[in-house]
């Protein structure tokens, strides 16, 4: 009689790096590799899509970037306001999600706090380098789009329960987000 070992069983309560199927390996590689992508594009369009030295403002004053957005109607500015208000907070959602994804057993304002220091980092370097407009608005905006994103991923939970149904899932919209992400970082020339 040939007694082998059977492989042990991944637990199913995040991501692991021991895993039971060649599946859920293929699934988190895809999860990463998405990802990568995904912060790769975020690199390039909050940081190094201006020339070093080319802007440099700093707004501390919360809302007033997003309450001037609103009072100013000229044609063009509207299209633009609204642009940066839903962008700021679209682009950061894919990040509530990974981080919560990654980090399952955190509370949502531990997540929360990890976008938002993600954002604060981001405009602290904008500042610095004069690579864009340093603004209390855009971190608030990202913060929202990160709740969202987090709210997301409870819901898929909560849906799906197991864990290994949610990586299913993430991968799959991972893989359905990629020619957007290689669209934006490859195709796409970012003049800002």
């Amino acid at each position: 009689m040939d007694v082998r070992s059977q492989p042990t069983a991944a637990t199913d309560d995040g991501p692991s790096w021991r895993f039971t199927t060649k599946r859920a390996k293929a699934e988190t590689v895809a999860i990463f590799a998405v990802f990568a992508l995904y912060a790769a594009f975020l690199l390039r369009l909050l940081l190094l899509s201006r020339a070093p030295g080319s802007e440099r403002s700093i707004n501390l004053i919360p809302f007033a970037s997003i309450a001037e957005y609103v009072s100013s109607h000229p044609s063009g500015t509207g299209k633009v306001a609204f642009a940066n208000v839903v962008g700021n907070i679209l682009i950061f959602i894919p990040l509530g999600v990974y981080v919560s994804w990654l980090r399952p057993r955190w509370a949502a304002w531990l997540t929360v706090v990890t976008v938002a220091s993600v954002s604060v980092a981001v405009e602290i370097i904008q500042g610095v380098f004069a690579v864009g407009a340093s603004d209390i608005d855009d971190v608030i905006l990202n913060c929202v789009g990160g709740i969202i994103g987090i709210l997301t991923f409870r819901l898929l939970s909560a849906i799906l329960r197991k864990q290994s149904l949610v990586r299913t899932a993430i991968a799959v919209l991972s893989l359905l987000s990629l020619p957007v992400w290689c669209y934006f970082l490859f195709v796409v020339r970012l003049r800002m």
